[in-house]
């Protein structure tokens, strides 16, 4: 584990740690049509669950807790981008690599006393660093947590069998 200053920030990292190798385990066999595939009923593809990841993780964090604009890597958010301008695999892997390495340097820059700062979310309103970061954690494990899922369907439809 990173040498972190604070028990929060530990506790934060280990997790945001914790499901990252059972995610990658599912993704790694999937190629990019499979990363794209929709469920039927309008339901989000395993590269909009990366994308989304990634993207939470760094802009939310980028956006209240430093300042700092959003940023979009692949040129737009994934709320906005047509199915068919997903970016491949490796890159879709990097961008959530980069986005937890940015995680690991900006949990190691805070202290203790710096979870209950104030923050001001347009969504949730007022909320502090400890929120913020229980938000990027529980995102991670939601959308995560929707990719095996997403696996099975897309399995179960390509067989002919009913998803289990």
């Amino acid at each position: 584990m990173p040498d972190f200053g604070c028990a929060e920030a530990r506790a934060v990292w280990a997790a945001l740690e914790f499901r990252s190798p059972a995610l990658l385990r599912y993704v790694a066999p999937l190629d990019d049509g499979e990363l794209r595939w929709r469920p039927p009923g309008g339901g989000n593809s395993v590269a909009w669950q990366l994308w989304h990841i990634a993207e939470v993780e760094d802009n939310w964090v980028r956006e209240l807790l430093l300042g700092e604009p959003r940023r979009y890597p692949f040129g737009a958010s994934v709320r906005d981008a047509a199915d068919d301008a997903y970016p491949p695999k490796p890159a879709l892997l990097a961008y959530l690599a980069e986005a937890r390495r940015l995680s690991r340097e900006r949990l190691a820059a805070l202290g203790a006393g710096d979870f209950e700062r104030p923050l001001e979310d347009a969504h949730f309103g007022a909320i502090t660093v400890r929120q913020m970061w229980a938000g990027v954690v529980t995102s991670f494990a939601w959308h995560a947590g929707q990719v095996p899922l997403t696996i099975r369907l897309l399995r179960a439809l390509r067989d002919g069998r009913a998803a289990t």
